[in-house]
């Protein structure tokens, strides 16, 4: 098997484990976030429920990042092979490399955004503001 027909294989796992981080994982956040929190099924507090799943917690960090950046990888990695075969398959290398740059700076936008609600995550990395 040839290197690129590996790397292939290695992205279409990506993308399945995309799947089911999407269809698992994501309707937590938005029971937590969209129904629960206000319709007082959450425990009552004055902070906002995103800031509070995050800041200073590590795991609950990595888990928005995941659920949200496999999401993202798996809606884009999906629209690029459906652009492909409604047509634009000459065009499939392109919408490819259009995709996969959707996903870079999609992922690094959540990582900032996340290491600005909890600047602590990264031990030595926190931004002057918050010492």
């Amino acid at each position: 098997m040839s290197t690129v027909a590996r790397f292939h294989a290695l992205l279409w796992g990506v993308f399945s484990l995309g799947g089911f981080i999407a269809a698992f994982f994501l309707p937590i956040l938005i029971y937590i976030n969209n129904i629960a929190y206000p319709l007082g099924l959450w425990p009552v507090t004055s902070k906002d429920p995103t800031r509070l799943l995050v800041i200073n917690q590590t795991v609950s960090t990595l888990f928005v990042f995941a659920a949200v950046g496999g999401s993202l990888f798996h809606g884009i990695f999906r629209l690029s092979a459906t652009l492909a075969e409604l047509g634009l398959k000459k065009q499939e290398a392109k919408i490819t490399a259009l995709g996969y740059a959707i996903i870079a700076v999609g992922l690094l936008a959540l990582g900032y955004y996340l290491w600005l609600l909890s600047p602590n995550i990264i031990p030595g990395l926190a931004p002057p503001w918050s010492k």
